[in-house]
């Protein structure tokens, strides 16, 4: 039955029998029953609109069998626009960054018979030219958006870098609190890298080859600063990801760290107290005792070398402090990561403190900046040659914590780390000896046995074995005499 609803002009709102027109197979157009009468007007604009659905169709199919990506759409009952994924718009940026992006162009081609074979020969054209990698956005494909980009150039002159960086600021400043771990993660993730960009220029694909360029492929360095520039690109409404991704390089894996045995941590404490050069000059330098209270501590207490600045040393040497805890002010580190801890950190070798003689305090020589500070420890590892770095003190301390079996989210508290990231930052480091050394001291060391002291039981056990068998041998034979003598009375 055909429905009761007013006609319209627009045949894809048509229905018949409660059936969209638009759900109706194209194929099958000449079996429309419309509304209206065969020979109404409205009928045969409905029938055109199917039989050209149907041709459009028959198109793409044929351009699938080419392999010609760029298909024909209806955008309209009266035109058809060429789809297909094609380079982003000027100030358009794909998903996840991706360089490219689906567009529907309209050529205003009119939606009957011959607008299709002109449709299908300007298909052929654009996947022609992607192919080629010569497809071009001009003012012709842009459309009024050319238009709009000219009044933009025209009316807007070109902003600085510097500009457009303290805009950004103050879009990351609305989703990141003002305080010290965000004017951290500022300089140091954002800032670190945006300042690569030349200052004084207007943003431009050649400003990202600059900052780009000082930087070494395959390096952790190049890997964020293209994907901080992507941010910044995708901030500034440039699509840069072309240029960006022919720089980029893959994160590199991290280095393996030398973790020290406790063996040659105590031999570095000897070497890094090695009197300074007759010529050195005394004033407003770190002397060798000083050097080993501040290597002792490291050690000890498997601090970043930042965070031996922030050693509460008032709470440490009270003699109420009968567990030798350090704790930290994280004020006076200056925004630097500290992991604000929940809990006191403890020696995991507590001779150590008496050891290294860590009571008596004898602070580094401390005047500067906390950056200047830090990287004092970092050349006074070098040019000892300890064959470590100061960090890898941390990471022994870590495994160390592991073999005295303390669990990881207490050893994870003691680092001021969630358990995750001490998890996947540690568990790096335990190369197979240490695994090896953690299994026999948790396994065979469990009751508190040596190997030797095992060895020893194990002689024991058989020298006992052999007396038993010895003494059951000779029961054996009384008991066979006993029996005889029952018998033969």
């Amino acid at each position: 039955m055909p429905t009761n609803k007013s006609s319209t002009s627009d045949p894809r709102k048509s229905e018949w029998d409660g059936t969209p027109i638009e759900q109706w197979e194209p194929s099958k157009w000449k079996q429309w029953k419309s509304k209206h009468s065969a020979s109404d007007e409205e009928a045969k604009i409905e029938r055109e609109y199917l039989r050209i659905k149907h041709a459009v169709q028959q198109a793409n199919f044929a351009l699938s069998l080419d392999r010609v990506k760029i298909k024909l759409k209806l955008t309209s009952d009266k035109s058809i626009g060429l789809q297909g994924t094609f380079p982003c718009k000027p100030g358009d940026i794909g998903k996840n960054g991706s360089p490219n992006r689906q567009y529907t162009i309209s050529f205003g081609f009119v939606a009957n018979d011959a607008g299709v074979k002109t449709a299908v020969i300007k298909a052929r054209e654009l996947d022609l030219l992607l192919m080629t990698k010569q497809f071009q956005w001009t003012p012709y494909l842009l459309g009024k958006q050319a238009q709009k980009i000219e009044l933009l150039d025209e009316e807007k002159p070109a902003r600085l870098i510097r500009e457009l960086i303290e805009e950004y600021q103050r879009e990351f400043w609305k989703t990141h609190e003002n305080n010290r771990q965000g004017i951290r993660t500022w300089e140091s993730h954002y800032m670190r890298h945006l300042k690569k960009l030349p200052q004084d220029v207007p943003m431009s694909l050649e400003a990202l080859e600059e900052a780009l360029k000082k930087t070494k492929p395959n390096t952790s360095a190049r890997f964020f600063l293209a994907w901080q520039l992507k941010k910044f690109c995708e901030f500034c409404g440039i699509n840069g990801f072309k240029t960006i991704n022919t720089y980029a390089t893959p994160k590199p894996n991290p280095t393996i760290r030398k973790v020290p045995l406790d063996e040659e941590i105590l031999q570095g404490f000897i070497k890094i107290g090695m009197p300074l050069s007759a010529y050195a000059s005394k004033d407003n330098m770190t002397q060798p005792e000083q050097w080993q209270w501040a290597y002792g501590m490291l050690a000890t207490y498997g601090l970043r070398p930042h965070e031996l600045f922030a050693v509460d040393i008032e709470a440490f040497v009270k003699t109420a402090n009968t567990f030798h805890l350090v704790t930290l002010n994280p004020r006076l580190t200056e925004g630097t990561k500290t992991g604000e801890r929940s809990c006191g950190i403890p020696p995991l070798h507590p001779h150590w403190v008496e050891l290294f003689d860590l009571k008596n305090i004898k602070f580094p020589y401390n005047q500067g900046k906390l950056s200047n500070k830090t990287a004092k420890i970092h050349i006074k590892f070098r040019t000892s040659d300890m064959g470590f770095s100061p960090y890898n003190l941390r990471h022994a301390y870590a495994i160390r914590g592991h073999r005295l079996r303390v669990p990881i989210k207490t050893m994870a508290d003691y680092m001021g780390h969630t358990v995750q990231e001490h998890t996947k930052t540690y568990q790096r480091w335990m190369n197979e000896d240490a695994n090896l050394e953690i299994y026999q001291e948790v396994v065979i060391h469990r009751q508190g046995i040596t190997k030797e002291a095992l060895k020893s039981i194990i002689s024991e056990l058989e020298v006992e074995n052999i007396a038993l068998k010895a003494e059951n041998a000779t029961l054996r034979g009384l008991l066979i005499q006993h029996q005889l003598g029952e018998l033969l009375s």
